[in-house]
């Protein structure tokens, strides 16, 4: 079973015994990006405030995105989007993660699982100690400060050509198999979105610590810490009123958001937090 399979049935399966609040909102970031990451994110929001982001950039998402009513995504069965997270189509696959990890962001708080909004996901598993860091999608302030260091080799996983001749003592590449060689390992969100995320994890050595980054990770870890995942690094909404107006704006999220990370030892698990409650 894939990750995404797996994401659908364990918040399907916990919805037989629960609702789902309404879609109340849906965010359609500007078609013309001039600066900065967060303009290039679509966002769900519930009833109850829970959020959840999702990747336009895949494909024609963003232009089939502008174009489509959002009356009928409103109106739609959160649980019923979120089944289309299998799907092949850039599109539906991108609203389907939205509302899977805006419902994911509901499921904790019902749960009583607190957030911890204190720690660096990357300092939790510890890159003061690697010796070869993998990193699956090219974040340049973190290559920047990785590739200043001559006691750690780097290497990317990176589709787009761009960045094959970026300057720096570094390698990056698109062959996965590199992973293999690598005691840490990053991995950028948007692999839920283009079905890579199953092909990295089978590339990383068992014994590597292994962080999924990003505002699109920010679904129910469960799936993703059975597969050897060991944090998850995201963003959640705190303040759903702050927010709004700087989305419409084409603003960063400032202090509408907030950045989190969840331990898989420290994680005990969704249904045990749900059956507590």
């Amino acid at each position: 079973m894939t990750i995404s399979s797996s994401l659908i049935e364990l918040i399907v399966s916990i919805c037989h015994e629960r609702d789902l609040p309404a879609i109340t909102h849906l965010h359609r970031p500007p078609q013309v990006v001039t600066e900065g990451r967060h303009r290039k994110f679509g966002m769900i929001a519930l009833a109850d405030g829970s959020c959840g982001f999702f990747y336009t950039r895949f494909d024609d998402t963003l232009s089939r995105l502008m174009a489509c009513d959002p009356a009928q995504i409103l109106a739609a069965s959160p649980l019923e989007l979120l089944r289309q997270f299998d799907s092949a189509d850039p599109l539906e696959k991108a609203l389907a993660l939205g509302v899977l990890n805006a419902a994911s962001q509901h499921l904790l708080r019902a749960g009583g699982y607190a957030l911890d909004l204190t720690h660096d996901p990357m300092g939790q598993i510890d890159l003061t100690r690697a010796k070869h860091v993998g990193m699956v999608g090219f974040f340049p302030p973190l290559v920047d400060s990785l590739a200043n260091r001559h006691d750690v080799a780097l290497t990317v996983i990176e589709k787009d050509e761009q960045f094959f001749d970026w300057p720096g003592d570094f390698l990056v590449t698109s062959d996965t198999r590199r992973l293999g060689d690598c005691d840490r390992v990053l991995i950028t969100g948007s692999t839920l979105m283009n079905n890579s995320l199953d092909d990295v994890l089978a590339c990383c050595d068992q014994a590597a610590q292994i962080a999924l980054i990003g505002p699109t990770a920010s679904c129910l870890p469960d799936p993703l810490f059975e597969r050897g995942i060991d944090v998850i690094g995201s963003t959640t909404v705190v303040d759903l009123n702050q927010l709004l107006p700087r989305l419409a704006a084409g603003e960063s999220w400032g202090i509408g958001t907030a950045k989190y990370c969840i331990s898989r030892k420290n994680y005990p698990g969704i249904h045990k937090l749900l059956g507590n409650n």
